[in-house]
């Protein structure tokens, strides 16, 4: 049985969730939707907004026809918390700083000519951090810190099972992101994707049902989100579908198997699928991801080299999108990565390869779109953990759900 501090914890919780999701709310609507006292509700913002986590915005109006005074809207603070987030690669970080709405105040990018041993590569990421988390403006407001990794991650005990691309044995990571100014919270790059997708675009998913996120990368990553939760196996995010096999006597993925979809849809793919056409490359850039970046973008000006290159790819993509939709059903399937570049190349084959993947009456369910961030989501990921994890740790909620390791 609940005790009186954890119904507390709940309701705060509840209240400060219900705000977000509202934008701006009267402490009477926020009475009347949460089925909470006026009493109990103005105890609560009075707290949330002692610990800065709202502010009242400004004067509603009052009841049409009802007179008196006009109620006090409240929102959440966007001045007075900080969040960073942290996106990893095996060549290059970003790291960001945004408020609590994730409206970004500053971006970094740091780049790599060669690939570091984990000391090297972290000792520079927390020089870099550092630097940024402890500017003037920024000095004692980082609240939280979200870190998206791509590979395989606990994030139970915070390891990086898999470092997939980076070439390292099995990290734990509380070992080397030390000496930051806050909590930090980590999550594979995928899931970290879905986070943001459905944290600041909430409105466009259903809070109740199944969403997979396909994101199209060096590979590709996925995870699945199940009534606003990922999906996890002791710490561990599900959805690993660029190492589902597509052909047993296929090609040799970077995982040391065959078949696997990842050995066939990644950027070093497309690059490959691009210059097979052409007698030579000119393309300003000596990055394989740039390069994919680039050639994505051509075709959805019409390049018809890269439009083929493109094709290619959304058509092995979508053997993997038939069998995800062929196993979970569901709701969404929201795509990612550099693909999206050219949506509108891709979403047609998708559209009519993965009807011939799906069982009748399966794909029509499901609706396929692409995401908001692009190649940029791991980055905002990050940042949507970090705000998101924040928040839920006001009512001090015990859940599997949350589990991470603060450093």
């Amino acid at each position: 049985m609940a005790n009186l501090n954890e119904v507390k914890a709940t309701n705060k919780h509840f209240v400060l969730d219900l705000v977000r999701r509202k934008g701006a709310i009267s402490r009477a609507d926020l009475s009347r939707l949460s089925g909470l006292t006026r009493a109990t509700v103005s105890a609560l913002t009075g707290e949330l907004i002692e610990e800065k986590f709202l502010k009242e915005l400004m004067v509603g109006d009052s009841k049409k026809g009802r007179g008196g005074r006009k109620p006090v809207l409240l929102s959440l603070d966007g001045e007075s918390k900080l969040f960073a987030g942290i996106d990893l690669h095996w060549d290059y970080f970003q790291i960001a700083v945004s408020n609590i709405l994730g409206e970004i105040v500053t971006e970094d990018v740091y780049r790599f000519d060669r690939r570091l041993s984990p000391e090297e590569y972290f000792g520079v990421l927390s020089e870099r951090a550092n630097r940024v988390f402890h500017k003037d403006d920024f000095s004692g407001r980082i609240s939280a810190i979200g870190v998206s990794l791509y590979g395989v991650v606990d994030t139970k005990n915070g390891v990086l099972k898999f470092p997939s691309h980076m070439h390292w044995p099995q990290i734990e990571l509380e070992r080397y992101i030390v000496g930051f100014p806050a909590p930090v919270f980590w999550e594979s790059r995928s899931a970290a994707s879905l986070i943001a997708e459905t944290w600041f675009h909430e409105e466009l998913y259903p809070r109740d049902g199944l969403i997979v996120f396909v994101n199209v990368i060096e590979g590709i990553g996925g995870a699945v989100m199940l009534n606003g939760e990922i999906l996890k196996n002791d710490g561990i995010s599900t959805g690993e579908i660029g190492h589902t096999t597509v052909d047993i006597n296929g090609n040799t993925c970077t995982c040391g198997r065959r078949g696997c979809l990842e050995a066939y849809v990644s950027d070093k793919k497309l690059v490959e699928s691009y210059v097979d056409q052409l007698d030579k490359l000119s393309l300003p850039t000596k990055s394989i991801r740039d390069m994919a970046i680039k050639i994505a973008q051509m075709a959805s000006r019409g390049e018809e080299p890269a439009i083929k290159a493109v094709q290619q790819m959304a058509r092995n993509l979508s053997v993997g999108i038939g069998n995800v939709i062929n196993f979970l059903s569901p709701n969404y399937v929201v795509i990612g990565g550099f693909i999206t570049e050219a949506w509108s190349v891709v979403e047609p084959i998708i559209r009519e390869e993965v009807t011939k993947q799906a069982l009748p009456g399966l794909f029509i369910s499901t609706e396929v779109v692409k995401n908001h961030y692009g190649s940029r989501s791991g980055l905002i990921g990050a940042l949507a953990v970090a705000i998101r994890e924040k928040m839920r740790q006001v009512g001090s909620i015990d859940s599997n759900s949350l589990e991470h390791r603060g450093v």
